[in-house]
C-alpha cells in the first residue's frame, strides 16, 4: 500500500505559541505533531509514532495525529493498529477525504472490497479530484466483478492528470474483462511503455498474447513480469506456456529451478518428470525418481507415481512400486487397483486376481478392478467368472463395444447360446469398424453358426447350474 500523505507543517503555529507565551495541552500537541512530521519525512516511523502518540495524549481531539499515525504504522506493516487510528480521524473529522482513502486502501490490501469501495465512494464524495482515489476505487471495483464502473473512473483520472503506468494497467484490465482486447492490448502496451515492469500490464498482455495464440510474445512478456515478482504460480505459467510452444527443455529448466528453492514441492517435481519422459528424456527421468526414493522410500504417494511412470513401458516393474505402496499404505485402494492392473498387464493373472477381489471388496462400483479383474480371468479360462464380471462392466458402461465382445466370447466357451449370441449382436450394433476389424468378422462369424444352430433347434439356453 502506498504512503497515506503528510499534512502541512505547521511551523507558523509553533512559533505563535512561543510567543503567546505557556503553552497548553493543545499547543504540546502541536509541538509533538511537528516533531513527529519532522522525523517521518526522514524515514524515521518508529520515532513519529511516538512523537503523534505524544500528541494524542496531549490533546486526544486533534484528528491529524491519528491520521499521521496510521500512516507510519502501514510504512511498518501494522496494518491492524492503522485501522483503528483511521477509525478515530474520521471519528473527530468526517469530512476529511484522506482518512477515508487511506482507509479504503488498508481495507481493499485485506481483501474486504465491499467496505474499500465504501471508503473510496465517500472520499470522492468529498473531494472528486482527490489524488489516487480513482485508482484505487478502480482496482476494488475490478476485484468486485464491475469492470464497466472501473472504466468510468479511470478515464476520469486520466482527464484529471493521472495517467500513470498503473492508470493504463488498469483500464487495460478493465477493457479485457469487458471484451474489449484490442484495447485493452493497447493500454496495456502503453503501460509498458511508461514503465517496463508494470506487473499488471505485463501478465495482461502476456494473456492476451497468449489467447491469440503469439506464445513468443507470451514467453516474453511472462519472463518479464517473473524476473521482477517471480512466484511459483508463475513460473508454473511460464512452464506451461514454454510446453505448449515446444519448447519442454525451456520448461524442465523452470522447473528444476522450482524444485532447488523447494525440493518437497512434489506437484512440480512430478510434472517435471512427465515432461522429461515425454520429451524423451525418460532414462534421465528414472534417475530422477531413483534418487528420490531411496530419499523416501516409504513415501506411498511417491511410490504410486513411480508406478504410473513404468505403467505403460514396463508393467512388471511398475507393480513392485504399486506393491510397496499398498504395504505402506494398506488403506490405499487406488494403489491396491493399479498393482492388479499392473500385474494383468505383465500376465500375472493368478497373483493379479486376489488382489482385485480385496480391491473389489473395498470398493464393489471400482470400474478398473472389474475390467481387470475380467481380463484376468478370461486369460485363465475361468470363463463363468470372466462373464460375471463382463455383465458388470455392460451394466455399467452399455455403450463399451469390447465388453460385449469378450461377454459374447465367455458365454460362447460356457454353451450359453442363446446369451452369447445377444451378446454378439450387441457387440456388432455398437463396434466401430475402422477400429474392430478382426473383432467384428470373428463375431460375424459366430453370429452366422449360432444362429444356424438356433434355426436348427441346437441353440439352447444354458442350464441351470451349469458351468457354476
Amino acid at each position: 500500500m502506498t504512503g497515506v500523505g503528510a499534512l502541512p507543517h505547521t511551523s507558523v503555529l509553533i512559533l505563535f505559541i512561543v510567543l503567546a507565551g505557556s503553552p497548553t495541552q493543545s499547543d504540546k500537541a502541536a509541538a509533538f505533531f511537528e516533531q513527529g512530521q519532522a522525523v517521518q519525512q526522514r524515514g524515521d516511523n518508529q520515532s513519529a509514532i511516538l512523537f503523534y502518540s505524544k500528541a494524542i495524549d496531549a490533546d486526544p481531539s486533534m484528528f491529524q495525529p491519528y491520521y499521521q499515525r496510521a500512516a507510519a504504522l502501514i510504512a511498518l506493516d501494522r496494518g491492524s493498529e492503522a485501522e483503528v487510528d483511521l477509525r478515530k480521524a474520521i471519528a473527530l473529522n468526517p469530512g476529511f477525504a484522506k482518512s477515508h482513502r487511506a482507509l479504503g486502501q488498508l481495507m481493499l490490501d485485506q481483501g474486504k472490497t465491499e467496505e474499500a469501495k465504501r471508503e473510496f465512494a465517500r472520499a470522492l464524495e468529498i473531494d472528486q479530484k482527490l489524488s489516487g482515489v480513482r485508482l484505487y476505487y478502480a482496482s476494488a471495483l475490478l476485484k468486485g466483478n464491475d469492470p464497466v464502473s472501473a472504466l468510468e473512473h479511470l478515464r476520469v483520472a486520466i482527464q484529471q492528470g493521472e495517467a500513470k503506468p498503473l492508470t493504463y494497467a488498469l483500464l487495460g484490465l478493465a477493457e479485457e474483462r469487458t471484451a474489449r482486447t484490442a484495447e485493452a492490448l493497447d493500454d496495456y502496451t502503453h503501460a509498458i511503455q511508461l514503465n517496463t515492469d508494470e506487473p499488471i500490464a505485463r501478465e495482461g498482455r502476456a494473456r492476451l498474447m497468449e489467447a491469440r495464440g503469439e506464445l513468443s510474445k507470451a514467453i516474453e512478456d511472462y519472463s518479464m513480469l517473473y524476473r521482477v515478482h517471480p512466484s511459483r504460480d508463475l513460473a508454473l505459467k511460464l512452464a506451461e506456456v514454454h510446453t505448449r510452444a515446444g519448447q519442454p527443455q525451456a520448461a524442465i529448466n523452470i522447473y528444476r529451478e522450482q524444485l532447488r528453492l523447494k525440493p518437497e514441492d512434489f506437484a512440480i517435481r512430478a510434472e517435471m518428470i512427465r515432461l522429461m519422459s515425454e520429451s524423451g528424456q525418460k532414462d534421465e527421468a528414472a534417475r530422477d525418481l531413483d534418487v528420490l526414493i531411496k530419499a523416501q522410500p516409504n513415501n506411498a504417494r511417491l511410490l504410486v507415481f513411480i508406478g504410473e511412470f513404468y505403467a505403460t513401458d514396463k508393467p512388471d516393474l511398475a507393480s513392485g512400486y504399486y506393491r510397496r505402496a499398498v504395504e505402506v499404505e494398506p488403506q490405499n485402494n487406488g494403489a491396491r487397483v493399479s498393482y492388479g492392473a499392473s500385474l494383468v498387464k505383465s500376465r500375472q493373472f493368478e497373483t493379479a486376481i486376489p488382489i482385485l477381489a480385496e480391491a473389489l471388496s473395498s470398493d464393489p462400483d471400482n470400474y478398473q478392478a472389474h475390467a481387470n479383474l475380467g481380463a484376468a480371468l478370461f486369460e485363465l479360462k475361468r470363463y463363468p467368472q470372466a462373464a460375471a464380471e463382463f455383465v458388470w462392466i455392460v451394466r455399467a458402461k452399455p455403450g463399451l463395444a469390447t465388453a460385449y465382445y469378450f461377454l459374447a466370447i465367455s458365454l460362447d466357451r460356457i454353451g450359453d447360446c442363446e446369451q452369447s449370441l445377444r451378446a454378439y449382436r450387441e457387440f456388432l450394433k455398437k463396434a466401430d469398424a475402422s477400429g474392430n476389424s478382426k473383432e467384428i468378422e470373428d463375431a460375424r462369424i459366430r453370429v452366422s453358426l449360432l444362429d444356424k444352430l438356433a434355426k436348427e433347434g441346437r441353440c439352447k439356453p444354458l442350464s441351470k447350474g451349469k458351468g457354476k
